[in-house]
């Protein structure tokens, strides 16, 4: 497969990006010694592992304090005030800047035992270190490439909104089945609660399944963490990812192509292109804070949607969702029928319940029986996709996670 060796050159960082990194970091330090605050500014993620793909990635950077601080995401942000960092909250809040570059500034403990972690990224620069230190001549490649077919595929993320490969986990595989490739293959033979255990930390499946906690090892995959082997580094996958990434590997080892390495530019026009009749392309703002957080909100306002169409009677031959993880989202679906009868019925109860007979028959005028059961039949006011599009985005549980903004349709 010559057109892999071309595209790891294709994904092959520019390295001058590091430069700036450093300058970066040199800056932050100088602030830091400024305010006379025991911590230290490090690179950190797939740019200090050398794994990062060239232009797609954020920079993380890592400012570990020392032990004695309390609250370090506050002292973080007075020691960033001077580059106007903006807040994300999360299970511990950190910062992003935006330069050239960029930068997810996290703030995390000093620490020389894993055990000591207080919150899941005081683990991060450990795992930085493991992957450097266990990554072969020739595997910064094969994690880039086993990264872009993820991101293809729509499995890379272990963000609730995508349940998928965290880089950690890929670097994990990798590590531990050598290549893409070999990753591939060896995937077609993993049945839900596949282990993987680089370290050997266990001495069997028994052995994993009885001392990790029970919560995290509900997924198809347990991926021991080298660095804190009660943690299930791939407890974010969901059975429908891990599905829908062996059947990929699946296709790709049959019939190998490059199309497995383009991402999709989900947009108005391809869109158009691929559906020919009965399509509407909804156009959101979605709504700021941390981006798993919004992308969750995203998708379960998309779910709403879909399902409140679908219980109307609407039926949806296509759909899906686009964000381009800044503020523009797209819905789209395509109909089999752009408008519903101007009747529908209504299921009422049994004749023998006549308490209820009573009020059903009060509530609807027309009413019918079939096979000793009730039925009413009655008008459907909102009878086009547009106008129950424009209802639904107005119920609460659709306008607190997003804001329409124009329904188009191509019929």
């Amino acid at each position: 497969m010559k057109f892999l060796d071309k595209i790891k050159k294709e994904l092959q960082p520019d390295l001058t990006v590091i430069k700036k990194v450093n300058d970066f970091v040199d800056s932050i330090n100088k602030e830091i010694k400024k305010h006379n605050v025991k911590a230290v500014c490090v690179t950190g993620g797939s740019v200090a592992k050398n794994t990062f793909i060239k232009g797609d990635f954020d920079v993380d950077l890592f400012v570990k304090f020392n032990p004695k601080y309390n609250d370090i995401s506050t002292l973080l942000g007075k020691i960033l005030k001077k580059f106007n960092p903006e807040l994300v909250h999360g299970s511990r809040d950190y910062y992003q800047v935006k330069k050239e570059l960029n930068y997810e500034i996290v703030p995390v403990l000093d620490i020389k035992d894993p055990d000591k972690a207080e919150n899941v990224t005081d683990m991060s620069p450990f795992h930085v270190d493991w992957v450097n230190k266990n990554l072969k001549k020739g595997q910064a490649d094969e994690i880039r490439l086993t990264k872009k077919f993820c991101k293809v595929i729509n499995v890379y993320g272990a963000e609730s909104y995508i349940n998928g490969f965290s880089g950690h986990v890929v670097d994990i595989l990798i590590i531990y089945y050598g290549s893409f490739l070999n990753l591939l293959k060896k995937s077609q033979k993993w049945q839900p609660k596949v282990i993987i255990d680089t370290e050997q930390h266990y001495k069997n499946k028994r052995d994993v399944l009885f001392n990790m906690n029970q919560s995290k090892i509900k997924g198809p995959m347990i991926v021991v963490d080298p660095i804190l082997k009660t943690r299930n580094a791939a407890s974010a996958l969901s059975y429908e990812k891990f599905v829908l990434f062996k059947n990929k590997a699946k296709e790709f080892l049959k019939k190998p192509s490059p199309k497995y390495f383009v991402e999709e530019k989900i947009g108005i026009t391809s869109l158009r292109k691929k559906f020919k009749k009965n399509l509407f392309i909804i156009t959101l703002r979605a709504k700021s804070g941390k981006k798993d957080v919004v992308g969750s909100k995203i998708l379960k306002a998309y779910k709403f949607m879909r399902d409140e169409l679908k219980k109307l009677g609407f039926d949806i031959k296509n759909s899906g969702w686009a964000w381009n993880n800044k503020y523009r989202v797209l819905y789209w679906f395509v109909f089999k029928d752009l408008e519903l009868p101007a009747t529908k019925i209504i299921d009422g109860p049994p004749l023998d319940m006549k308490d209820h007979v009573q009020i059903f028959k009060k509530k609807y005028k027309k009413t019918f029986v079939k096979k000793d059961k009730l039925f009413a039949e009655i008008k459907v006011n909102l009878r086009t996709v547009e106008e129950n599009i424009k209802e639904i985005s107005k119920k609460r549980n659709f306008k607190e996670k997003i804001k329409l903004i124009k329904t188009e349709k191509y019929i």
